[in-house]
């Protein structure tokens, strides 16, 4: 069977080694592709796909797109208006998000969490909106185009008194909540180095979670980390709705730990 995952850019992406780890964890001889695909390019290539493939995993900038394409849409998907990952189930596309059960696998592993701050709107962001709509923390999304505000609220399961909207320009704020996630394209919160360094606001961020992994550390990252921040790169969450793709695209169980383990020992090779 194959699977691949699709978007741009991709050649960064490190899904390929860690679902071919996976593939081997559990004795299948699949295969897994990477494909540079456009927006514009997704349903075409998507059409022409035969009955060998079991799945697809889709990044920036598809996922929104990866709904139109699916026969069926999980709630999951559906309410984070994104779907990371295509399964082919009877000849039919069935739409997931497990980037959801993958920030929810980060925040279980927390004793506890404060006010959250996050950066940008899109799909990875609603995703990480709605696994932490269980817990009590108020959560600020600073975003750059008004036009999020519907999803960002349907994905935190509607109008909620935790939940504040915050204009773009307002980003330095950010820095005073215990936990920050940065979903943004590389370089767009490069900036916010300078707030830290200037030390014009009292930076109070404990925790940072940040989406992108391809050129680590980021200059944010890096700057936190050096003020002694806990600092994540998007591999730990890559590694967690892996672990979940593999799960839906292979319809096979297997215990969670040990594949985690698996996967973690991959991505770093």
């Amino acid at each position: 069977m194959k699977c691949a995952v699709l978007g741009s850019p991709i050649a960064h992406s490190k899904s390929p080694q860690l679902h071919l780890a996976g593939y081997a964890f559990l004795g299948l001889d699949w295969s897994y592709e990477r494909h540079e695909i456009a927006r514009a390019e997704l349903s075409d290539f998507v059409s022409k796909l035969d009955n060998t493939w079991a799945g697809l995993s889709l990044t920036m900038p598809l996922k929104e797109e990866g709904l139109d394409l699916a026969d069926d849409v999980d709630l999951l998907a559906r309410r984070v208006g994104g779907a990371n990952t295509l399964v082919r189930e009877g000849g039919k596309w069935r739409a997931f998000n497990t980037d959801v059960l993958g920030f929810a696998q980060i925040f279980r592993m927390q004793t506890r969490l404060g006010n959250v701050s996050i950066l940008g709107g899109g799909a990875t962001a609603r995703a990480a909106l709605a696994a932490l709509e269980p817990y009590d923390a108020q959560v600020s999304v600073y975003l750059r185009s008004a036009h999020r505000i519907a999803s960002i609220e349907k994905a935190f399961g509607g109008n909620s008194n935790r939940l504040i909207i915050r204009d773009w320009e307002e980003r330095a704020d950010s820095l005073l909540d215990p936990l920050l996630i940065s979903t943004t394209p590389d370089g767009a919160s490069d900036d916010l180095v300078g707030v830290i360094e200037d030390e014009s606001i009292g930076v109070r961020t404990e925790m940072f979670i940040d989406a992108l992994y391809g050129n680590w550390p980021t200059p944010l990252a890096q700057s936190l980390s050096e003020r002694g921040c806990e600092v994540l790169s998007g591999k730990t969450l890559l590694v967690y709705q892996a672990v979940e793709q593999i799960r839906l695209m292979t319809h096979l169980d297997f215990d969670q730990q040990e594949m985690e383990a698996h996967l973690f020992e991959a991505v770093e090779k």
